[in-house]
Protein backbone atom coordinates (compact mmCIF):
# COMPACT_ATOMS: atom_id res chain seq x y z
CA UNK A 1 0.00 0.00 0.00
CA UNK A 2 2.91 2.36 0.71
CA UNK A 3 3.94 2.90 -2.92
CA UNK A 4 0.35 3.74 -3.86
CA UNK A 5 -0.34 6.21 -1.06
CA UNK A 6 3.11 7.69 -0.34
CA UNK A 7 2.76 10.54 -2.90
CA UNK A 8 -0.39 11.66 -1.03
CA UNK A 9 1.52 11.59 2.23
CA UNK A 10 4.05 13.96 0.64
CA UNK A 11 1.20 16.21 -0.51
CA UNK A 12 -0.17 16.17 3.03
CA UNK A 13 3.23 17.13 4.49
CA UNK A 14 3.67 19.88 1.91
CA UNK A 15 0.32 21.36 2.95
CA UNK A 16 0.88 21.26 6.70
CA UNK A 17 4.62 22.00 6.90
CA UNK A 18 6.30 23.15 3.67
CA UNK A 19 10.08 23.52 3.74
CA UNK A 20 11.30 27.04 2.98
CA UNK A 21 15.03 27.44 2.27
CA UNK A 22 16.64 30.52 0.81
CA UNK A 23 13.24 31.89 -0.12
CA UNK A 24 12.33 28.79 -2.14
CA UNK A 25 9.83 26.11 -1.17
CA UNK A 26 10.86 22.45 -1.28
CA UNK A 27 9.02 19.18 -0.82
CA UNK A 28 8.89 18.60 2.91
CA UNK A 29 8.00 14.96 2.32
CA UNK A 30 11.20 14.24 0.42
CA UNK A 31 13.29 16.31 2.87
CA UNK A 32 11.75 14.39 5.80
CA UNK A 33 12.42 11.05 4.06
CA UNK A 34 16.03 11.93 3.20
CA UNK A 35 17.13 13.43 6.52
CA UNK A 36 15.04 11.59 9.15
CA UNK A 37 14.14 8.24 7.53
CA UNK A 38 13.14 6.45 10.75
CA UNK A 39 10.84 9.25 11.89
CA UNK A 40 9.52 9.55 8.34
CA UNK A 41 8.64 5.85 8.21
CA UNK A 42 6.94 5.97 11.59
CA UNK A 43 4.84 8.98 10.60
CA UNK A 44 4.00 7.43 7.23
CA UNK A 45 2.78 4.23 8.93
CA UNK A 46 0.56 6.16 11.34
CA UNK A 47 -0.82 8.34 8.53
CA UNK A 48 -1.54 5.29 6.37
CA UNK A 49 -3.40 3.61 9.23
CA UNK A 50 -5.49 6.74 9.68
CA UNK A 51 -6.26 6.85 5.96
CA UNK A 52 -7.37 3.22 6.03
CA UNK A 53 -9.64 3.81 9.00
CA UNK A 54 -11.20 6.79 7.22
CA UNK A 55 -11.73 4.69 4.08
CA UNK A 56 -13.28 1.87 6.13
CA UNK A 57 -15.65 4.35 7.80
CA UNK A 58 -16.74 5.73 4.40
CA UNK A 59 -17.24 2.23 3.02
CA UNK A 60 -19.11 1.06 6.12
CA UNK A 61 -21.58 3.94 5.93
CA UNK A 62 -22.03 3.57 2.19
CA UNK A 63 -22.60 -0.20 2.33
CA UNK A 64 -25.00 0.09 5.24
CA UNK A 65 -27.09 2.52 3.19
CA UNK A 66 -27.42 0.10 0.26
CA UNK A 67 -27.74 -3.07 2.36
CA UNK A 68 -24.44 -4.62 1.25
CA UNK A 69 -22.44 -4.51 4.49
CA UNK A 70 -23.01 -8.17 5.49
CA UNK A 71 -22.10 -9.27 1.95
CA UNK A 72 -18.88 -7.24 2.04
CA UNK A 73 -17.96 -8.76 5.39
CA UNK A 74 -18.45 -12.26 4.03
CA UNK A 75 -16.21 -11.34 1.10
CA UNK A 76 -13.61 -10.03 3.57
CA UNK A 77 -13.72 -13.29 5.50
CA UNK A 78 -13.17 -15.26 2.29
CA UNK A 79 -10.29 -12.93 1.44
CA UNK A 80 -8.58 -13.60 4.78
CA UNK A 81 -8.81 -17.30 3.93
CA UNK A 82 -7.11 -16.62 0.53
CA UNK A 83 -10.24 -17.85 -1.23
CA UNK A 84 -10.81 -14.87 -3.54
CA UNK A 85 -9.63 -14.69 -7.16
CA UNK A 86 -9.90 -11.23 -8.79
CA UNK A 87 -11.55 -11.05 -12.21
CA UNK A 88 -10.35 -7.79 -13.77
CA UNK A 89 -12.25 -5.93 -16.50
CA UNK A 90 -11.54 -2.98 -18.78
CA UNK A 91 -12.63 -0.42 -16.20
CA UNK A 92 -9.48 -1.12 -14.19
CA UNK A 93 -7.25 -0.33 -17.18
CA UNK A 94 -8.97 2.90 -18.18
CA UNK A 95 -7.03 5.16 -15.73
CA UNK A 96 -3.78 3.89 -17.32
CA UNK A 97 -4.87 5.27 -20.69
CA UNK A 98 -6.50 2.24 -22.33
CA UNK A 99 -9.93 2.63 -23.95
CA UNK A 100 -13.12 0.94 -22.89
CA UNK A 101 -14.46 -1.57 -25.43
CA UNK A 102 -17.23 0.67 -26.76
CA UNK A 103 -14.86 3.59 -27.32
CA UNK A 104 -12.35 1.33 -29.06
CA UNK A 105 -14.91 -0.20 -31.43
CA UNK A 106 -16.36 3.19 -32.35
CA UNK A 107 -12.88 4.46 -33.15
CA UNK A 108 -12.28 1.53 -35.50
CA UNK A 109 -15.57 2.12 -37.33
CA UNK A 110 -15.26 5.89 -37.59
CA UNK A 111 -14.05 5.96 -41.22
CA UNK A 112 -17.15 4.18 -42.59
CA UNK A 113 -20.43 5.94 -41.83
CA UNK A 114 -22.63 2.89 -42.44
CA UNK A 115 -20.46 0.59 -40.33
CA UNK A 116 -20.26 3.25 -37.62
CA UNK A 117 -24.05 3.46 -37.44
CA UNK A 118 -24.42 -0.30 -37.14
CA UNK A 119 -21.65 -0.51 -34.55
CA UNK A 120 -23.22 2.23 -32.42
CA UNK A 121 -26.60 0.48 -32.59
CA UNK A 122 -25.07 -2.79 -31.43
CA UNK A 123 -23.22 -1.08 -28.58
CA UNK A 124 -26.38 0.76 -27.49
CA UNK A 125 -28.02 -2.67 -27.13
CA UNK A 126 -25.06 -3.96 -25.12
CA UNK A 127 -24.00 -6.28 -27.96
CA UNK A 128 -20.28 -5.55 -27.99
CA UNK A 129 -19.34 -8.84 -29.63
CA UNK A 130 -21.78 -8.16 -32.47
CA UNK A 131 -20.26 -4.70 -32.89
CA UNK A 132 -16.81 -6.27 -33.15
CA UNK A 133 -18.15 -8.83 -35.63
CA UNK A 134 -19.54 -6.05 -37.84
CA UNK A 135 -16.06 -4.52 -37.99
CA UNK A 136 -14.36 -7.86 -38.59
CA UNK A 137 -16.78 -8.71 -41.43
CA UNK A 138 -16.35 -5.35 -43.13
CA UNK A 139 -12.65 -4.75 -42.60
CA UNK A 140 -9.56 -6.83 -43.30
CA UNK A 141 -8.73 -9.23 -40.45
CA UNK A 142 -5.11 -8.15 -40.51
CA UNK A 143 -6.21 -4.53 -40.02
CA UNK A 144 -8.31 -5.51 -37.02
CA UNK A 145 -5.41 -7.39 -35.44
CA UNK A 146 -3.09 -4.47 -36.15
CA UNK A 147 -5.46 -1.98 -34.53
CA UNK A 148 -5.91 -4.17 -31.45
CA UNK A 149 -2.14 -4.24 -31.12
CA UNK A 150 -1.91 -0.46 -31.64
CA UNK A 151 -4.41 0.29 -28.91
CA UNK A 152 -3.63 -2.37 -26.31
CA UNK A 153 -0.13 -3.82 -26.75
CA UNK A 154 1.89 -0.87 -25.42
CA UNK A 155 4.35 -1.46 -22.62
CA UNK A 156 5.28 2.23 -22.43
CA UNK A 157 2.84 3.54 -19.85
CA UNK A 158 2.62 4.17 -16.13
CA UNK A 159 -0.13 2.20 -14.37
CA UNK A 160 -2.64 4.47 -12.69
CA UNK A 161 -5.65 4.06 -10.46
CA UNK A 162 -6.85 1.37 -8.04
CA UNK A 163 -5.56 -1.45 -10.26
CA UNK A 164 -2.24 -0.78 -8.51
CA UNK A 165 -3.79 -2.03 -5.25
CA UNK A 166 -4.62 -5.47 -6.65
CA UNK A 167 -1.14 -6.99 -6.07
CA UNK A 168 -1.31 -5.79 -2.46
CA UNK A 169 -4.39 -7.93 -1.82
CA UNK A 170 -4.18 -10.82 -4.27
CA UNK A 171 -0.98 -12.81 -4.79
CA UNK A 172 -2.38 -16.16 -5.86
CA UNK A 173 -3.40 -15.34 -9.40
CA UNK A 174 -5.70 -13.11 -11.45
CA UNK A 175 -8.20 -13.57 -14.25
CA UNK A 176 -8.82 -10.93 -16.90
CA UNK A 177 -10.64 -10.45 -20.18
CA UNK A 178 -8.37 -7.50 -21.05
CA UNK A 179 -5.88 -7.58 -23.93
CA UNK A 180 -3.49 -5.05 -22.38
CA UNK A 181 -0.46 -5.56 -20.11
CA UNK A 182 -1.61 -3.48 -17.15
CA UNK A 183 -1.80 -6.39 -14.71
CA UNK A 184 1.59 -7.74 -15.76
CA UNK A 185 3.10 -4.30 -15.17
CA UNK A 186 1.53 -3.60 -11.78
CA UNK A 187 2.57 -7.01 -10.47
CA UNK A 188 6.12 -6.47 -11.73
CA UNK A 189 6.19 -3.03 -10.12
CA UNK A 190 5.07 -4.55 -6.81
CA UNK A 191 7.93 -7.10 -6.97
CA UNK A 192 5.39 -9.93 -7.27
CA UNK A 193 5.59 -10.82 -10.99
CA UNK A 194 3.36 -13.55 -12.36
CA UNK A 195 5.06 -16.91 -12.51
CA UNK A 196 3.22 -17.67 -15.75
CA UNK A 197 0.77 -15.98 -18.11
CA UNK A 198 -1.76 -18.11 -19.97
CA UNK A 199 -3.69 -16.61 -22.87
CA UNK A 200 -5.37 -17.71 -26.06
CA UNK A 201 -4.90 -21.37 -26.92
CA UNK A 202 -2.50 -21.80 -23.99
CA UNK A 203 -5.42 -21.35 -21.59
CA UNK A 204 -6.04 -25.08 -21.96
CA UNK A 205 -2.82 -25.71 -20.02
CA UNK A 206 -3.72 -23.29 -17.24
CA UNK A 207 -5.37 -25.68 -14.73
CA UNK A 208 -2.21 -27.72 -14.23
CA UNK A 209 -0.30 -24.58 -13.22
CA UNK A 210 -3.15 -23.21 -11.15
CA UNK A 211 -3.31 -26.36 -9.07
CA UNK A 212 -0.06 -25.43 -7.32
CA UNK A 213 -1.52 -22.16 -6.01
CA UNK A 214 1.01 -20.13 -7.97
CA UNK A 215 0.70 -16.46 -8.84
CA UNK A 216 -0.57 -16.97 -12.40
CA UNK A 217 -2.41 -14.66 -14.81
CA UNK A 218 -5.24 -16.09 -16.90
CA UNK A 219 -5.99 -13.89 -19.94
CA UNK A 220 -9.11 -15.75 -20.96
CA UNK A 221 -9.75 -13.63 -24.06
CA UNK A 222 -6.18 -13.64 -25.31
CA UNK A 223 -3.56 -10.93 -25.70
CA UNK A 224 -3.18 -7.87 -27.91
CA UNK A 225 0.01 -9.24 -29.42
CA UNK A 226 -1.53 -12.38 -30.93
CA UNK A 227 -4.70 -13.03 -32.89
CA UNK A 228 -4.41 -16.75 -32.05
CA UNK A 229 -6.99 -17.59 -29.41
CA UNK A 230 -8.27 -14.01 -29.33
CA UNK A 231 -11.88 -13.55 -28.18
CA UNK A 232 -13.55 -10.33 -29.36
CA UNK A 233 -16.04 -10.97 -32.17
CA UNK A 234 -19.19 -13.08 -32.03
CA UNK A 235 -17.53 -15.86 -34.05
CA UNK A 236 -14.55 -15.87 -31.70
CA UNK A 237 -16.80 -15.97 -28.64
CA UNK A 238 -18.75 -18.91 -30.09
CA UNK A 239 -15.51 -20.77 -30.66
CA UNK A 240 -14.05 -20.06 -27.21
CA UNK A 241 -17.22 -20.53 -25.17
CA UNK A 242 -18.64 -23.43 -27.13
CA UNK A 243 -15.82 -25.73 -26.11
CA UNK A 244 -15.62 -26.92 -22.52
CA UNK A 245 -11.88 -27.37 -22.90
CA UNK A 246 -11.32 -23.63 -23.32
CA UNK A 247 -12.93 -20.72 -21.45
CA UNK A 248 -15.85 -22.45 -19.65
CA UNK A 249 -13.66 -25.41 -18.72
CA UNK A 250 -10.97 -23.14 -17.34
CA UNK A 251 -13.48 -21.04 -15.39
CA UNK A 252 -15.08 -24.15 -13.93
CA UNK A 253 -11.71 -25.33 -12.69
CA UNK A 254 -10.67 -21.95 -11.30
CA UNK A 255 -13.85 -21.55 -9.24
CA UNK A 256 -13.81 -25.07 -7.85
CA UNK A 257 -12.40 -23.76 -4.55
CA UNK A 258 -12.20 -19.96 -4.90
CA UNK A 259 -14.76 -17.20 -5.31
CA UNK A 260 -14.37 -14.60 -8.05
CA UNK A 261 -14.37 -10.88 -7.29
CA UNK A 262 -15.27 -8.85 -10.40
CA UNK A 263 -13.47 -5.50 -10.62
CA UNK A 264 -13.98 -2.98 -13.41
CA UNK A 265 -16.57 -5.18 -15.13
CA UNK A 266 -20.01 -3.92 -16.11
CA UNK A 267 -21.55 -7.43 -16.11
CA UNK A 268 -24.41 -6.35 -18.35
CA UNK A 269 -24.33 -8.63 -21.39
CA UNK A 270 -21.27 -10.82 -21.12
CA UNK A 271 -20.61 -14.34 -22.39
CA UNK A 272 -18.47 -14.93 -19.31
CA UNK A 273 -21.61 -14.50 -17.21
CA UNK A 274 -23.47 -16.95 -19.44
CA UNK A 275 -20.66 -19.46 -18.91
CA UNK A 276 -20.92 -19.00 -15.14
CA UNK A 277 -24.69 -19.48 -15.33
CA UNK A 278 -24.11 -22.80 -17.12
CA UNK A 279 -21.51 -23.79 -14.54
CA UNK A 280 -23.94 -23.01 -11.72
CA UNK A 281 -26.61 -25.11 -13.43
CA UNK A 282 -24.14 -28.02 -13.57
CA UNK A 283 -22.83 -27.61 -10.00
CA UNK A 284 -26.14 -26.77 -8.35
CA UNK A 285 -26.01 -25.77 -4.69
CA UNK A 286 -22.44 -27.05 -4.39
CA UNK A 287 -20.99 -24.07 -6.26
CA UNK A 288 -19.30 -21.15 -4.52
CA UNK A 289 -20.66 -17.62 -4.40
CA UNK A 290 -18.93 -14.85 -6.35
CA UNK A 291 -18.86 -11.09 -5.75
CA UNK A 292 -18.68 -7.91 -7.81
CA UNK A 293 -18.01 -4.26 -7.02
CA UNK A 294 -20.62 -2.56 -9.23
CA UNK A 295 -21.95 0.94 -9.80
CA UNK A 296 -25.28 1.32 -8.00
CA UNK A 297 -28.13 1.34 -10.56
CA UNK A 298 -30.49 2.85 -7.99
CA UNK A 299 -32.77 1.29 -5.42
CA UNK A 300 -35.53 0.45 -7.92
CA UNK A 301 -33.16 -1.51 -10.17
CA UNK A 302 -30.98 -3.34 -7.64
CA UNK A 303 -33.26 -6.32 -7.09
CA UNK A 304 -33.82 -7.06 -10.78
CA UNK A 305 -30.09 -6.88 -11.60
CA UNK A 306 -29.17 -8.99 -8.57
CA UNK A 307 -31.73 -11.62 -9.54
CA UNK A 308 -30.15 -11.84 -13.00
CA UNK A 309 -26.60 -11.97 -11.67
CA UNK A 310 -27.37 -14.59 -9.05
CA UNK A 311 -28.19 -17.02 -11.86
CA UNK A 312 -24.40 -16.99 -12.28
CA UNK A 313 -23.99 -16.97 -8.46
CA UNK A 314 -22.63 -13.40 -8.59
CA UNK A 315 -23.65 -11.08 -5.76
CA UNK A 316 -23.14 -7.31 -6.19
CA UNK A 317 -21.62 -4.90 -3.72
CA UNK A 318 -22.95 -1.55 -4.89
CA UNK A 319 -21.17 1.80 -4.79
CA UNK A 320 -22.71 5.17 -5.78
CA UNK A 321 -21.68 6.95 -8.98
CA UNK A 322 -22.58 10.60 -9.46
CA UNK A 323 -19.47 11.61 -11.41
CA UNK A 324 -18.38 8.92 -13.88
CA UNK A 325 -14.91 10.44 -14.21
CA UNK A 326 -14.05 10.18 -10.52
CA UNK A 327 -16.48 8.07 -8.49
CA UNK A 328 -15.62 4.67 -9.98
CA UNK A 329 -11.93 4.95 -9.13
CA UNK A 330 -12.56 6.65 -5.80
CA UNK A 331 -14.94 3.98 -4.52
CA UNK A 332 -12.96 1.05 -5.94
CA UNK A 333 -9.92 2.42 -4.13
CA UNK A 334 -11.85 2.72 -0.88
CA UNK A 335 -13.41 -0.73 -1.23
CA UNK A 336 -10.05 -2.42 -1.86
CA UNK A 337 -8.35 -0.42 0.91
CA UNK A 338 -11.16 -1.38 3.28
CA UNK A 339 -11.04 -5.02 2.19
CA UNK A 340 -7.36 -5.13 3.09
CA UNK A 341 -8.32 -4.40 6.68
CA UNK A 342 -10.77 -7.30 7.01
CA UNK A 343 -14.48 -7.29 7.91
CA UNK A 344 -16.05 -3.98 8.96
Amino acid sequence: MIDYFEPRFHDYLDEVSPVIWGGAQYSSGQAFKDHAPKDYQSNLTIWLQEQQEEARARVSDMLANCGCLPRFNRLAERHIEHQILPFVGAGMSKPSGFPMWGTFLIELARNDALVLTRVKQAIAQGKFTDAAQIIADDFDENMLAEQIENYFASNVFTPQGPVRLIPELFRLGCVTTNFDHVLEKVYEDSKEPFQAVFSGVNIIDAPREAASGSNVLFKVHGSATSRVGRVLTTDEYNGAYGNQKTVPGTLNYLISNRSLLFLGCSLTTDRTITALQEIKAMNGAAGLRHYAFLADPGQTNRTAIHQELQQAEIHPIWYPVHDHETDHDSWLEDLLFALDGGPL
